[in-house]
């Protein structure tokens, strides 16, 4: 019986599960380290950046889109920036600016906010998760991230209960997550629940008394007034998808609604609204209050920067305007002692601009010259973290899909391709079982035809023996007439000795090539 050769499906097979081998034991061994680092330390070793990967680590481009803006609570003059590329702090009131990165693993900042009862305490949402400072940014020595409970790490925004500000609250593409600690645990406070898109949670706001919690989500507005135990969807029909929130401490509160088609206002705590004329054309991005002059609300829309003295019956113009290509993204208000205007600051998809009067005037501040390249060498990612990329799958990107699928099909090859070769074994060795009986056979019939050939072969050797000894007492009887023949010079004797010497001399060399068969069939 033939079979086909498996050789091919071997080296495949091989192969296959070299490759998967591999990949579990990736996922085993940085597993392993996870269970142990805390008795391995392993949370004190670093990574330096140049021998990760670029998505961990953005690199400079000439222009900064600002995505966050933090002002000191007490001092004015120091303010925090956020961008793609880093945070960035001035102590100077934005003239200079300093790359803040000592255990900031993610430079896509998101979000920032500062404790207002210890100015200290800096909190920054990232696409990595939140990072928190305690020296006011020198040194980021905490990361908070899923194994604090925050599964959805990408922060869309960030708040502090302005009373209790160990409470925060967190806006991501997976809901609204709520830390009663300061950050060291958080838990989910809203799902969405049955309303389609709602987990996509953009931004989070208080009421003007901290009462009440708003979210803006993608599928419209929330709120909760328990602190986020129980949700209500708001003002589904009454307005367009809101981007903005903002709430005046009146009575009855007034709510400020920025969306695309324009400002909607409520003047009775959300019950009805009405659109603001003046804005029905422009998407509102920003909404800011003047703490000192609550009637004061400045406004930034695509590429604008507006100002109502009389909250928001009537706007103006505050001469600023985003360079083309660029869009209006935020819009900062804080005032230091020593002006009487506020100081406003606008970040566009292109830069920082600061006014230092009110709005009057504005100038550009450049943040790109502070940035150092990554190959500078201080940005650093922790091992823990770098194991927790690994044993999650997202230090390989979107392939590890294609990984996952490899490995399992490899691994469903592997057992259909096992069960082959075992049944191909199988048959093989019953093959040659039954080719080793027939070869059995086959020799002993070869064993028997040689002992036939022996014993024949010795019988004629026998034969010929005794024919050669006749042939020699043949001979010898006539050599005993030789002294005889040589005396009487018998020629007619000489010819016939000849003859027959002749003949035994064949006759030998035929008895040696005989013996020769023989040694051979006895070696067989």
């Amino acid at each position: 019986m033939k079979f086909r050769s498996f050789k091919i499906s071997r080296n495949f097979h091989k192969w296959t599960g070299f490759v998967c081998a591999i990949f579990i034991l990736i996922l085993a061994i940085s597993g392993v380290l996870l269970m142990h680092r805390d008795s391995l330390d392993l949370d004190q070793i670093e990574i330096s950046a140049q021998y990760l990967p670029d998505k961990y680590f953005r690199l400079v481009k000439d222009k900064l889109k600002i995505q966050a803006v933090a002002v000191h609570p007490e001092n004015g003059s120091i303010i925090f920036a956020g961008t793609g590329n880093g945070l960035f702090r001035s102590t100077d009131g934005g003239q200079t600016w300093q790359s803040l990165h000592d255990g900031l693993r993610d430079e896509n900042i998101q979000a920032l906010v500062i404790s207002p009862s210890e100015p200290s305490m800096i909190y920054a949402g990232t696409s990595k998760g939140i990072f928190l400072s305690e020296d006011g940014g020198d040194h980021w020595t905490d990361w908070f991230e899923e194994s604090s409970g925050l599964s959805h790490i990408d922060i869309r925004d960030l708040i502090l209960h302005p009373e209790h500000p160990e409470l925060l609250y967190a806006a991501t593409p997976g809901g609204l997550f709520a830390s009663q600690d300061g950050g060291d645990t958080w838990e989910l406070t809203f799902d969405g629940g049955s309303y389609q898109g709602a987990a996509d949670v953009r931004f989070v706001r208080f009421s003007s008394k901290a009462r009440s919690l708003y979210i803006g989500t993608a599928n419209g507005v929330f709120k909760s007034t328990d602190g986020g135990k129980h949700w209500d969807k708001k003002w589904e029909d009454a307005l367009p998808l809101p981007r903005e929130l903002l709430s005046l401490d009146t009575d009855p509160e007034f709510i400020y609604a920025g969306t695309d088609e324009g400002l909607y206002i409520s003047y009775n705590r959300g019950i009805t609204w009405v659109r603001d004329p003046a804005t029905k054309d422009k998407a509102v991005r920003q909404l800011v209050v003047d703490p000192r002059k609550t009637t004061h609300v400045y406004m930034a829309t695509r590429h604008q920067v507006f100002v109502s003295p009389d909250g928001g019956d009537s706007w103006n113009s505050l001469g600023f305007e985003a360079e083309d290509g660029a869009t209006l993204d935020l819009l900062t208000l804080v005032h230091s002692p020593k002006q009487s205007s506020p100081t406003l600051m606008a970040g566009t998809s292109e830069g920082f601009y600061i006014s230092s009067n009110g709005g009057r005037s504005w100038g550009e501040t450049s943040l790109a010259e502070t940035i150092q390249q990554k190959a500078g060498g201080h940005l650093k990612m922790d091992l823990v973290k770098l194991m927790t990329e690994i044993h999650t799958g997202r230090f390989f990107g979107d392939y590890v899909y294609l990984l996952v699928d490899i490995a399992t099909l490899g691994m469903v090859f592997l057992v259909f391709s096992g069960f082959a070769m075992t049944v191909y074994r199988k048959r093989v060795a019953q093959s040659k079982k039954v080719t080793l009986q027939v070869t059995e056979q086959v020799t002993e019939e070869e064993a028997v035809d040689n002992l036939l050939n022996i014993q024949e072969t010795a019988d004629d050797l026998s034969q010929e023996s005794l024919e050669i000894h006749d042939m020699i007492e043949h001979i010898n009887s006539h050599l005993a007439k030789c002294r005889s023949v040589y005396i009487s010079k018998e020629k007619k004797e000489i010819d016939k000795i000849g003859k027959h010497i002749t003949t035994l001399d064949k006759k030998m060399h035929h008895l040696m090539e005989r013996m020769e068969e023989f040694y051979k069939l006895s070696q067989n």
